[in-house]
């Protein structure tokens, strides 16, 4: 007679067929997928976020030099080249000199505020990025404030604005390349 419970026919007391298990069509919702490139967690790690600090540095580096000369280039095509007026930083007497200064200690800030993001933030990108855009805002409203003809403050806030864009996107790529998920110890 047959056992409404057992959905084979077996020889009573042999152990049913083997089933292969499985698996989900979804996976659960507890388990966040793995970024790509990097490889998944069992759930029971706890991963650090760090830096492989002498690249990141190189590229910190790379990213000083490339903003100083973006600051370079813009004073130079505004003042030399357009025959326009810039607002000098208040580094040194020649405006090229004042704008490359200005460029370069703005992206080496940067480079060591992105530093401490990734040491002690949850998502150091985003802060970052926050941080970098709020700065590079008031930067490009201190010119407004000065009270100054229209054109130069206008033209001051745009080189402040490629400034700000440059050095983010740059340290937030190196951030891409030598960003390392450490396991908690």
């Amino acid at each position: 007679m047959s056992d409404p419970n057992r959905p084979y026919d077996a020889v009573p007391g042999s152990p049913p067929p083997a089933v292969p298990p499985r698996e989900p069509a979804v996976p659960p919702a507890t388990a966040p997928a793995p970024a790509p490139g990097r490889p998944a967690t069992s759930g029971t790690e706890d991963p650090r976020l760090g830096l492989e600090v002498g690249r990141y540095w190189g590229g910190a580096v790379a990213t000083v030099v490339v903003t100083a000369l973006v600051g370079l280039v813009a004073a130079f095509l505004v003042d030399r080249v357009a025959g326009q007026e810039l607002l000098t930083p208040p580094f040194g007497d020649d405006d090229l000199v004042a704008w490359t200064v200005a460029s370069a200690l703005f992206a080496l800030a940067a480079a060591v505020l992105l530093h401490l993001c990734v040491a002690a933030t949850p998502r150091p990108a985003s802060f970052f990025g926050w941080i970098v855009a709020l700065a590079t805002v008031v930067l490009a409203a201190v010119p407004f404030a000065n009270r100054t003809d229209l054109l130069p403050a206008v033209l001051t806030a745009v080189v402040w604005i490629v400034i700000g864009l440059a050095t983010w996107s740059l340290l937030t790529g190196v951030l891409a390349r030598t960003l390392v998920r450490r396991p908690a110890v």
